[in-house]
């Protein structure tokens, strides 16, 4: 082992907290290493994010082609190449990774590539070299949930699913949280006969059921098992799996199975050693600051077993670099928005009320269907829901329709603020928008809506 230079930080990992961590440390004039043994970018860059949306805008591009003849054009029926889709992927995720590695360097971040370990206090190894350590930040990510009954058997899961060349004929999908929807919608416009299987009674679990309603109504291609597990799985492809239903034993014959139950924190060795110690989600407990139970090492990310999104790791990176360099408050986990990249998108942002506050709640409405911009656009399905508190304060917005991850921005902004309803509508709302809405929805709940009956 040899020992090497001594560094003010230290971090393992190099997704979207890690690298973030990294960059803003030597910005503040931190000596800084990063050490990273697979690609530059982490799961959200190189097997989650970028490669799913990459694929779903293609998606897209083909389902409005075909809807080409409402718009006065006619075009031949499309064709689908899925090796030159999985080609292009491949370039928009290399691009990008191989960005993250040139501002690591730009800022003068020491890179290692290796897998790194914590070697006791103030102490990280990294391949053959121990390096010292003033602070380490562990930003090691996650896995696939893999149970052992899906095991082998050249099951998928993200780890796999992108380096796929051909589409299969059919496919099950386990699990209708994000993930699982994305993937859904994705294959089923690709071709695919998919099947999805939950294990709950709906899916989007975490969203609330009347958006859980709704985007099932919409899955018109897609067959759908919920409050259904699989106990049992012969064959290695083609596959049949066994189901335990409400309504008995049922058979679903695939081709192919992507499993999409879930993440687990990648906890680097000598965790333990150090006196980092465990959460009951079975990640690394932190504090308010991203501090573990060892003095000077930190944990952000999906490692923490909490809130494994990109953007909420960049934070935390932000809060613990703070907090190592002396200045900062601490992390806040208030109105994190959820963006599903399905069709149409789903995005929402807010705490859900009790049953108790649903009682005294007020909600607004507006249907995308009576929007001026949707018209334009052929766009039918989707809807905005705004709930405030008796008082009049927005605390949840729901958007379903075109471009819902990208307006729910200006929804957790009201939110976070406190904004009541006529705050929110102080503002203009240029027309024709598809911003417009969330206005309308507003106006809803105000009773001012001069384009509902």
């Amino acid at each position: 082992m040899v020992m090497a230079e001594a560094y003010d930080l230290m971090v393992i990992g190099a997704g979207p907290g890690g690298y973030t961590a990294a960059i803003l440390a030597a910005r503040k004039g931190l000596k800084v290493g990063i050490a990273e043994d697979s690609r530059f970018g982490g799961t959200c860059t190189n097997t989650g994010c970028i490669p799913t949306k990459t694929y779903i805008e293609s998606a897209a591009l083909l389902a409005r082609i075909r809807e080409a003849e409402k718009f006065g054009i006619r075009v031949e029926k499309p064709t689908v190449d899925f090796a030159r889709m999985k080609a292009r992927k491949d370039r928009v995720v290399a691009r990008l990774s191989k960005g993250v590695e040139y501002l690591l360097k730009q800022n003068r971040v020491d890179v290692f590539r290796c897998a790194a370990d914590i070697a006791g206090p103030g102490l990280v190894t990294a391949g053959d070299m121990r390096l010292k350590a003033g602070h380490t930040i562990i930003a090691t990510g996650s896995n696939p949930r893999r149970p052992r009954l899906f095991a082998e058997r050249g099951i998928w899961t993200s780890d796999e699913v992108f380096e796929v060349t051909e589409l299969p004929e059919s496919l099950a999908i386990i699990g209708a949280g994000v993930i699982g929807m994305e993937m859904a919608h994705l294959f089923s416009t690709l071709g695919v006969e998919v099947t999805l299987i939950e294990a709950l009674d709906r899916v989007l679990p975490l969203e609330e059921e009347h958006i859980s309603s709704y985007m099932t109504k919409l899955m018109r291609r897609i067959r759908v098992h919920t409050s259904a597990c699989v106990t049992h799985i012969e064959g290695s492809g083609p596959y049949s799996l066994s189901l335990d239903t409400p309504e008995g034993g049922k058979t679903v014959d695939v081709h192919k199975v992507f499993l999409c139950i879930g993440r687990q924190p990648r906890i680097p060795a000598g965790c333990m050693e150090a006196g980092v110690a465990l959460n009951d989600s079975g990640g690394i407990a932190v504090d308010g600051h991203l501090e573990t139970s060892a003095p000077g090492v930190y944990a952000i990310g999906d490692v923490t077993g909490e809130h494994m999104y990109a953007y909420v790791a960049s934070r935390e990176a932000a809060v613990a670099v703070d907090h190592i360099t002396g200045s900062g408050t601490g992390m806040s986990y208030r109105n994190i928005p959820s963006a599903i990249f399905t069709r149409p998108e789903v995005a929402s942002v807010g705490s859900t009320p009790s049953a108790e506050e649903s009682a005294n709640e007020r909600t607004g409405t507006f249907p995308l269907s009576a929007l001026g911009r949707a018209r334009t656009m052929e766009a039918n399905d989707g809807y905005a829901r705004i709930t405030t508190s008796p008082e009049g304060v927005i605390k949840r917005v729901s958007i379903v329709g075109p471009h819902a991850t990208d307006l729910i921005s200006t929804a957790a902004l009201a939110v976070d603020q406190g904004l009541t309803a006529e705050q929110f509508l102080a503002s203009y709302f240029p027309h024709p928008t598809l911003a417009e809405i969330l206005k309308e929805a507003a106006e809803d709940l105000l009773g001012t809506n001069v384009h509902q009956p």
